[in-house]
């Protein structure tokens, strides 16, 4: 019916594949995280864990170290970028690789999350892609390549480096276990959901382009059309446009509401339920008890105090996440560019 177009849509739209599964090595095979909120039932009571942004040398002395020490200069590059002078922090980081023989991971890594703070992407990629050579292990710099590769994939006309990019945030997330660092796990987890709700987004805009390409071809077809009078030609265009979606029509971002704390009104990252039946979102509830009492914060009715993890919320979350990735950390109107890595 409409030459222009060889099964290039499905009906089932979105055309948005996901591999869910990544493989770090033969015979091993590790599902994509769940989100950050089904690891933080208990962050409340044990200290704030480390933060991967960090740099850690900086609690290191300067005096432990001599100036012919590659760490020396790397705690200066440490101090200078804490202090937001990131082109001072570059030297520090390139006399430490220097005296080092270029063959320390973690220098590369400062050095390339350096220049990713100044926006020099390619660099940072580049001295990423070393760190992980030098040491394949190391999980701060799988996640800064992940974080370069989806800043780099906002402006690409396909999707190749935001997949890259969540298969090395995913690397990143893996390597934890092993080496007992699971305090990281839900920071990168939030990179590796940030960066599926990114995929998700591209991919809209790419399927929507192609949309409207098939538009305009099929419009051009149908001016050929001597036989066609202008409100035949509108029908034709019209039906062409209902039977692959108009990419102009606005869609609705509908999040169930009873994934949806009712103290913050956003999706609850670690349910828990009340002995009066009511869900809630954890820490929230546990400072609305602190500031008002055993209360239930909604209907103000009396409760003990005492509340549990509500599973089905949860995998009710986790399920709508997986299928919905825009819906993470989602505000109306807003954009991918916007997008934090």
């Amino acid at each position: 019916m409409f030459p222009f177009v060889s099964n290039i849509f499905r009906s089932d739209l979105p055309l948005f594949i996901f591999d869910d599964i990544f493989v770090p090595g033969p015979g091993i095979r590790v599902g994509v995280p769940r989100p950050p909120y089904t690891n933080q039932q208990f962050r409340d009571q044990v200290p704030k864990p480390p933060n991967l942004q960090k740099m850690q040398s900086v609690k290191k002395s300067l005096a432990d170290y001599s100036e012919t020490q590659g760490q020396y200069w790397c705690i200066l590059g440490d101090m200078s970028f804490e202090k937001g002078d990131y082109t001072k922090a570059i030297q520090f980081y390139d006399r430490a690789i220097e005296l080092t023989d270029s063959t320390e991971s973690s220098f590369f890594r400062s050095r390339g999350l350096a220049y990713k703070k100044i926006g020099n992407l390619e660099q940072a990629y580049k001295d990423a892609i070393m760190a992980i050579e030098l040491d394949d292990r190391n999980i701060k710099a799988h996640l800064l390549c992940g974080q370069v590769l989806a800043e780099r994939g906002k402006s690409q006309d396909n999707t190749h480096e935001i997949e890259t990019a969540i298969n090395r945030l995913t690397k990143a997330r893996t390597l934890c276990a092993g080496q007992k660092k699971q305090y990281y796990e839900d920071e990168l987890s939030k990179y590796i959901y940030r960066a599926k709700k990114l995929l998700w987004y591209k991919n809209k805009e790419l399927e929507d382009q192609k949309k409207r390409q098939a538009i305009q071809n099929y419009s051009n077809y149908l001016q050929q059309r001597i036989d066609l009078n202008e409100e035949q030609r509108k029908k034709e265009i019209d039906a062409f446009i209902n039977s692959i979606g108009n990419p102009d029509q606005k869609q609705n971002y509908d999040i169930p509401s009873y994934l949806i704390c009712k103290i913050t009104f956003e999706i609850m990252e670690n349910p828990v339920v009340t002995d009066a039946g009511h869900t809630y979102e954890r820490d929230m509830l546990i400072e609305a008890i602190q500031k008002n009492g055993p209360v239930d914060p909604c209907t103000r009715q009396p409760i003990s105090g005492e509340f549990y993890p509500n599973h089905n919320i949860k995998q009710a979350t986790q399920d709508f996440l997986l299928n919905n990735p825009w819906a993470f950390e989602y505000q109306s109107g807003e954009n991918y560019a916007d997008i934090e890595f």
